[in-house]
């Protein structure tokens, strides 16, 4: 009995460091690049200054690669996405917005009648 137990236990110890160094192994760590996100921020800033909206949005998304803990970086990513939704560079944006607004009017159905004169 004292046999079999040790046995459990021993594959259960077993199993347990190899699962954890099969984790440990695998995993990537995330390293920051704080200079990297300046440099692809000045970028994206310069692309904004030259109206090249896309690019810009290219060099923001780069730049939040680098380093997604910096909240200029997203902050700078934001504007860019603003201004391209309000050029109406991302179609998307717009079709849910008619959409949601279509959604809410009323109808011209079996009460139009009603509407009249409205």
């Amino acid at each position: 009995m004292k046999k079999s137990l040790l046995f459990v236990l021993g594959c259960i110890v077993a199993i347990s460091i190899g699962y954890a160094s099969l984790n440990a192994s695998s995993g990537q760590e995330y390293k920051m690049d704080q200079a990297l996100c300046a440099k692809f921020m000045k970028l994206s800033r310069e692309s904004v200054d030259a109206d090249n909206l896309p690019l810009a949005r290219a060099y923001a998304q780069k730049a939040i690669q680098a380093n997604s803990w910096d909240k200029l970086a997203w902050a700078n990513y934001n504007d860019i996405i603003q201004r391209m939704a309000d050029n109406g560079d991302i179609p998307e944006f717009g079709a849910v917005v008619e959409a949601s607004q279509a959604a809410q009017g009323p109808t011209a159905g079996a009460g139009a009648a009603q509407l009249e004169g409205c």
